[in-house]
Formats: structure tokens, sequence, C-alpha cells
């Protein structure tokens, strides 16, 4: 007779055992399991992964401006795109540094660029009187570091951030990107 302690361990190695089979078939299995998105590559919607290709050119309207506190640096500062999915947006922005003041290896951070500010853009739809901010959450806002995205001197570099989807059905809306700057006005919100 095994004793109960022999039975339970061998019952926990067959279940170990078990466990460790089913998730190591191979790619070449003839799996059916309908509920598997290895069959379509993808998520529940059968999209795929990828990269965001983001070029830093192919931009919709940019503007040179002057870094706020600063005499000589300025930026460029172009919007790339304003997409809508699902319940939020997102902003996607190209920014290149052109500071006299560094040497052309120095590193510069987005809050350089900013006049030593946090990246925190406000989309404003003026028709309906709302401004979107970056959504938050604990003390986190859901946009790219303002410290740790950095460049080089004349390089671009790219800053996103997600605000939560409109409320009303519109075409476009401003975008105030730092207060001393002049605002992006009429910036099309694209459904994907």
């Amino acid at each position: 007779m095994i004793s109960r302690r022999l039975s339970r361990g061998l019952a926990g190695a067959a279940i170990c055992a078990l466990a460790m089979t089913g998730c190591s078939s191979s790619p070449d299995s003839d799996s059916k399991d309908k509920d598997s998105t290895s069959q379509d590559g993808g998520g529940k919607d059968g999209a795929k992964p990828g990269v965001e290709d983001v070029d830093p050119d192919d931009v919709i309207v940019k503007q040179d401006v002057k870094v706020p506190g600063s005499k000589e640096d300025t930026v460029t500062v172009g919007i790339h795109s304003l997409e809508v999915k699902g319940k939020t947006q997102t902003l996607t922005v190209v920014i290149t540094p052109h500071f006299k003041s560094v040497a052309d290896d120095d590193v510069i951070s987005i809050y350089d660029t900013w006049g030593e500010n946090r990246f925190f853009p406000q989309l404003i739809d003026a028709d309906n009187l709302k401004v979107y901010s970056p959504i938050s959450d604990t003390y986190e806002e859901w946009t790219a570091d303002s410290v740790y995205t950095e460049t080089t001197n004349n390089q671009p570099m790219t800053a996103w951030a997600v605000f939560k989807a409109p409320e009303n059905d519109i075409d476009s809306v401003d975008i105030r990107l730092q207060e001393s700057w002049p605002k992006f006005t009429d910036i099309p919100v694209t459904e994907s």
C-alpha cells in the first residue's frame, strides 16, 4: 500500500509533468485550439505584433520654437499623428533640438527641450469647451518620460502621450505643448 504522503507527491509530480508538456508543444503541432492566439499570430482581433512606424520627416505640421529660458537654443517640434483607437487617443510628436549651448554629441532630453519642464501636452476641443490632458494613473502620466527620452543635437526623438478618446464627434483639435509656444491648430483626429 502506498503512503498518503507518497501518493500526494506522485500526484503533484504528474500534474507538473502534464503542465509542462501542455505548454511546450512544437511550432509544427497540429493543435486545433480555437481560443489560441498563436493560430492567427496576434491578439483577439487577429492583429499581428509589430513596431510603430514613425518617420521623423512624415509629420502633419511642424514649427521651430525657442527653448523656454534660453536665448539661443531652439527646437523643431512636429506633430506626427493623433490617432484614436477604442477608448484612447495617442499623440505622437517628433522633437529635434538645435542647441548652440551644447556640443553635437551631448545628450539632450525632452526635459531640456521643454525648458526644464515635463512633457505634458493638452488637446483642446474648443467647439465643445473641453481640454484633454494625458491619462494619469497613480501619479504616472501616460506619456514619454521627460528625462529618459533623449537624443543628441540636431537628431530627432519621438515622444508620445495617451489621452481619453474624444467625448464628442470631432474632426480636429488644437494642441498646446508648452505655455510659451504657439499652439498647433486644427490637427486632424484619425480613427485607426
